[in-house]
């Protein structure tokens, strides 16, 4: 422990992980919002007069659901390729280090 170095985070690190957070919060609210506020541009402003309204926001529930679940999809692929990469590089790093330790 005495030749630890405290961690700290860079600004333009901290500043990234804020904007990637700032985006995946706001995609998240706006794919569940977001139907139902398109939906409003497709219903007239009389009751009397055809509306396509419920269609549109059934259409983008489903857009909106199948975004979600892909990009859940995503998330785990993407981690589980990190993990396997990162696992073989430090495999191939230790087997680096014991060649050239002998």
């Amino acid at each position: 422990m005495a030749d630890e170095k405290p961690t700290t985070v860079s600004g333009a690190r901290r500043v990234a992980l804020q904007a990637a957070v700032g985006a995946v919060l706001g995609f998240v609210g706006w794919s569940l919002g977001g139907p139902g506020m398109v939906s409003l541009y497709y219903e007239p402003i009389s009751r009397d007069a055809l509306s396509c309204g419920n269609d549109v926001k059934q259409a983008l529930s489903k857009f909106v659901m199948m975004q979600l679940v892909f990009a859940l999809i995503g998330a785990v692929v993407v981690a589980l390729a990190m993990f396997f990469i990162r696992r073989s590089l430090a495999k191939r790093r230790a087997a680096r280090g014991a060649t050239a330790a002998s």
